[in-house]
């Protein structure tokens, strides 16, 4: 399907407007971009080869071959995604193999990772036919919710991803405080060696900062990038969320994403409330199951996890609130031991993260529908959408805001409060 004129030139406009804002807010320190200089990821040629590649393999199918029909997308999501499990499972067979001794009986490793190959060109080959076919049932969704706009043929802006490896960034925040500073991305081929080594290296560079490398799901590029590794259903929220971003951009919330804080927050808490819902309905409309979320309820409604259950939501608000009690008494140092002891804690029962300090929580707390926030930031929005007529009506009332406090406003005049 060949797109007019106007839509090639909106495109353009668009995948160049993100390109100049991935690039960041502009309050990192030039040595820091010196450390991960070889590492970062090249934005404007990983646009130049993806937004082209996207744009023309459209324009090929539209002249000469025929849409793939309603069947064949799905077959072709369906074997996207269940090669995609099989890849899984041959990469714990692999480690398996090279983790028992010589005489066990198992499969030599070359012959797993030929499988591993063979599946993973039959999945490169469905990829643009998986991407098109979520793309249009998410297109979709959003135009029956009333979201997306109309500019001549072209709905606006166009839901469009690309299934990347995940993505990589490289997160910092002041070791006295949580505070996200500016973030670089990297390239998903920097290997976890060398994640630790720029931390390591940025950290001695700067004994005021802590930070930390983290693999993300996706990024609002244009294409966005979304990680192919995701079931069906939390790929077509996480494909939501980015285009949400894409939405916002063209709003005054969304241009505030770069001035951080309390506005970045509302970005993408905002994105994840929406995209959930969106989602949802793009499973529906897709596969015909229905996805049941429990209701929302305010933190301080939430029952105590059972004394013998180690809660991971639970026990990371706690703390959360603890790392900020010391920070607040200016103990830096106990802080970060306070950290490493909470870290294998959590190691202990299952939840294998690698490094936890302020910048892990100065990126996480990000989500204020996160554990690793304390922020009444999703309270609020989730009264707002409570109120609103539909999801339509509530992206309108808070793409709006551009500055701190307006939300907790626009929240006081639904009848949300203070918790007691």
């Amino acid at each position: 399907m060949l797109r007019c004129k106007t839509g090639s030139v909106l495109l353009t406009a668009l995948a160049v407007a993100l390109v100049l804002v991935s690039a960041g807010r502009g309050d990192t320190p030039s040595e820091v971009r010196l450390v991960t200089g070889r590492y970062q990821q090249d934005l404007v040629r990983w646009e130049l080869t993806h937004f082209w590649d996207k744009w023309l393999h459209l324009a090929t199918v539209g002249l000469f071959r025929r849409s793939p029909t309603e069947e064949e997308r799905r077959g072709a999501v369906d074997e996207f995604f269940a090669l995609g499990g099989r890849l899984r499972s041959l990469t714990e067979e692999l480690e398996q193999v090279l983790a028992s001794t010589a005489d066990a009986d198992l499969r030599a490793p070359e012959a797993v990772a030929r499988d591993s190959d063979l599946l993973r060109e039959r999945r490169d080959e469905l990829r643009p036919s998986a991407e098109e076919a979520l793309e249009v049932v998410i297109s979709d969704v959003v135009d029956e919710l009333g979201i997306i706009r109309h500019v001549g043929p072209v709905r606006w802006p166009p839901v469009d991803f690309t299934f990347e490896q995940n993505p990589l960034v490289l997160v910092r925040s002041p070791r006295d405080e949580i505070r996200r500073l500016d973030d670089v991305l990297l390239a998903p081929s920097v290997s976890l060696l060398e994640q630790v080594g720029l931390e390591e290296d940025v950290e001695r560079r700067s004994n005021e900062d802590s930070a930390l490398v983290l693999r993300v799901g996706g990024i609002a590029t244009f294409p966005a990038q979304v990680t192919p590794s995701a079931s069906l259903h939390a790929t077509l929220v996480l494909a939501s969320h980015e285009w949400l971003h894409h939405w916002l951009f063209f709003r005054p919330l969304g241009r505030k994403w770069f001035a951080a804080g309390e506005l970045m927050s509302i970005n993408e808490t905002v994105a994840n409330i929406a995209s959930e819902e969106i989602g949802d309905l793009a499973l529906r409309r897709l596969t015909g199951e229905v996805f049941e979320r429990e209701p929302w309820r305010p933190r301080e409604r939430r029952p105590e996890p059972p004394p013998d259950v180690f809660d991971f939501g639970h026990e990371m608000r706690a703390t959360r609130i603890r790392l900020e009690e010391l920070l607040s008494e200016g103990l830096v140092g106990e802080a970060a031991v306070y950290l490493e002891e909470r870290r294998l804690a959590f190691v202990a029962n299952g939840h294998n993260i690698r490094k936890l300090n302020n910048a892990w929580f100065a990126f996480h707390g990000t989500y204020a529908d996160s554990p690793a926030s304390l922020s009444p930031i999703e309270a609020q929005l989730r009264a707002i959408r409570a109120d609103a007529a539909d999801l339509s009506d509530f992206l309108d009332r808070v793409s709006v805001i551009a500055e701190e406090g307006k939300l907790e406003a626009l929240a006081r005049e639904v009848g949300w409060e203070v918790p007691a």
